[in-house]
């Protein structure tokens, strides 16, 4: 069972300013527990946190639908302090996850990646990578802070420099996971974070010595959010404040590679690709691209998984649905033919077409993710580089997610000719256009 507590959006804080994260979501009690170093007869300090916080806020996209999330992944977010003596660790241990994939990830408080490891990296898989990890193997990976080591294997390293200036300033460590099973994501299936210090001293975070910073971090939370901070304050290019000028939707519309260097709380082992459409520029959108081999899938995989998202593009900026590799149609000719749009599509579209719906947002931002590219699969996003910053179907060849509106005249007259001659014929007819977006209302 999921540990329940009180609801809230805390993707609002963990993902202000950031897309393509789908972190946060609500918080659980915390723990009571004994004090630790720094405590008194009331309790421990909150002058800082001395051991850290264990597991508080699970998201998935029905808890947490900002910043568009992938609605086949699940997070869960501890707090960890910014500093910690010399010699001292924080010990990770579990089984390998019943999950397509896990990683952990160290952050600022800000959001600003500082470490992370996969389950490939853990157990000494990282030259395949897109391989699948077998559930239920031991394990256990540790957080040190350095400034000189990096991190490799099961060691993941915090920045001891970076220390925040709020109250009580901490650190985020996130475990994600793709497509779990049997349980795996449950509270009570987390792995246990264990305090270690160089003396052998092992304190468990479960039993929450830090108990009133920790509810100091969810009250700075709260008071965050009741203050009036939206996730709109966020929006960026799509804000109305006058300072920038939103860019319109444009018919053709181009898949574009999203830079890893943008956004806060990002997965490094992910890459995206994203384009701003609009609704009234055909009756459908159409994703066409040869689907790369998954793990679980593949004897030989290209990439641990991929998905398509219909998501809306304003802020909050809300994931629609999702298409996983798993579920996704593949023609004989080793395709994924996709509809998005606001209704229906017309009749016959079952037998080569997936459909996802638009959402409410007249301006739509379908996502494409592949997790874990295989080094030899040289036309995934990963090898795109630089020259994939201007045009990503020179490097990526049959496996670009090619995009195109149709009518739904030009699609019903094709369709039974199939999917390649509907998306020929729809990229021929759909013409020029562009939509002004009046940014966030």
């Amino acid at each position: 069972m999921k540990k329940q507590g009180i609801a809230l959006p805390l993707a609002a804080v963990l993902a202000a300013g950031a897309l393509l994260t789908g972190c946060g979501g609500p918080s659980t009690p915390v723990d009571t527990g004994s004090g630790g170093p720094g405590s008194s007869s009331g309790g421990t300090s909150t002058a800082d946190l001395v051991y850290g916080c264990n597991w508080l806020f699970e998201s998935d996209s029905q808890t947490a639908n900002i910043a568009y999330p992938d609605t086949n992944a699940v997070y869960w977010v501890a707090a960890l302090p910014d500093t910690i003596p010399s010699g001292d660790k924080i010990e990770i241990t579990s089984n390998s996850a019943a999950a397509r994939y896990f990683s952990f990830s160290i952050y600022n408080e800000n959001g600003k990646a500082e470490s992370s490891a996969n389950d490939a990296d853990i157990f000494g898989a990282a030259a395949t990578p897109a391989n699948l990890v077998p559930a239920g193997q031991p394990y256990t990976a540790s957080v040190i802070y350095s400034l000189v080591t990096s991190s490799s294997g099961t060691v993941l390293v915090a920045n001891p420099s970076d220390v925040s200036t709020r109250h009580p300033a901490h650190k985020f460590m996130l475990y994600r996971q793709y497509l779990p099973t049997n349980g795996s994501a449950d509270f009570g299936n987390l792995p246990v974070l264990t305090y270690v210090a160089k003396s052998g001293t092992r304190t468990p975070l479960a039993s929450t010595p830090d108990q009133a910073s920790c509810n100091t971090i969810l009250n700075n939370i709260r008071t965050l959010l009741s203050g009036g901070s939206s996730s709109g304050s966020s929006s960026g290019s799509s804000s109305s404040s006058g300072a920038l000028s939103p860019a319109p939707a444009v018919k053709p519309p181009k898949m574009t590679v999203y830079p890893l260097t943008l956004g806060r709380f990002q997965n490094l082992d992910v890459r995206y690709m994203d384009e701003k459409t609009n609704d009234t520029l055909g009756d459908m959108l159409l994703v066409r691209g040869k689907a790369p081999a998954f793990a679980s899938g593949s004897s030989a995989p290209q990439v641990r998984y991929w998905s398509i998202c219909s998501d809306e593009f304003h802020a909050p900026r809300r994931v629609v649905e999702c298409l996983p590799d798993k579920d996704a149609t593949i023609g004989a000719d080793g395709y994924y033919n996709i509809i998005i749009s606001t209704q229906t599509p017309p009749s016959g579209y079952q037998a080569e077409f997936n459909y996802l719906s638009w959402g409410a947002d007249a301006f739509g931002a379908p996502i494409y993710r592949q997790l874990l590219a295989s080094s030899s699969f040289n036309q995934s996003i990963n090898s795109a580089g630089l020259l994939g910053q201007v045009d990503p179907s020179l490097v990526m060849g049959a496996y670009y997610p090619d995009t195109t509106y149709c009518s739904n005249s030009v699609f019903s007259s094709n369709v039974a000719a199939g999917a390649a001659t509907v998306f020929s014929a729809c990229k021929s007819s759909q013409g020029v256009g562009s939509v002004v977006d009046p940014g966030n209302p």
